[in-house]
């Protein structure tokens, strides 16, 4: 089995998801990790697809296309990068709220880039009256990288962008 990475973006509607996994069930593909959220009215969706040997980027594009355009999506389909695991080290969680401003996502991510942390996982939204600005993002730590050092290098982001900022050592997940 190969893998390919699909991604979908277009005007939220009912029957995405579906439409476009009923596109796959044919060409024998099996959705292995899949992401998907609602901005702002504007529906996206990135799928890692196992895929039988043969089965190239440009005719799974061109099984998914009559789909796609159904649904009005833009379509990208291509090879599967990288390995079939989440990275190795600790994990951490970062929450930071505060008053909406530019900069806020740009300066937590750059302080974490400069670590050498890498985010795995982000999200954010303005939420509540008055609003907030939240963000969430969780990361994997490089060796020699610990909870405390980043939460040390965000302290002055977290001045300089007047936002209340956390950071902790992720719980193990439960299932």
């Amino acid at each position: 089995m190969g893998e390919l990475t699909v991604t979908a973006v277009g005007t939220d509607r009912p029957g995405i998801v579906a439409g476009l996994t009923e596109a796959l069930l044919p060409l024998g593909a099996n959705l292995h990790d899949c992401r998907a959220a609602l901005l702002r009215g504007s529906f996206a969706m990135v799928m890692a697809v196992r895929v039988p040997d043969g089965l190239d980027r440009a005719a799974a594009a061109d099984a998914l296309a009559p789909t796609a355009r159904r649904l009005g999506l833009d379509l990208w389909v291509g090879d599967a990068t990288g390995e079939d695991r989440m990275p190795d080290g600790e994990r951490c969680v970062v929450s930071v709220y505060g008053a909406d401003h530019p900069g806020i996502v740009h300066a937590v991510s750059a302080a974490l880039a400069d670590r050498a942390v890498n985010i795995v996982d982000l999200s954010s939204r303005v939420v509540g009256d008055p609003p907030v600005y939240v963000l969430g993002i969780e990361a994997v730590l490089p060796e020699g990288v610990s909870v405390d050092a980043v939460r040390e290098s965000l302290a002055p982001v977290a001045r300089s962008q007047d936002v209340e900022l956390h950071v902790e050592r992720e719980a193990d997940e439960v299932i």
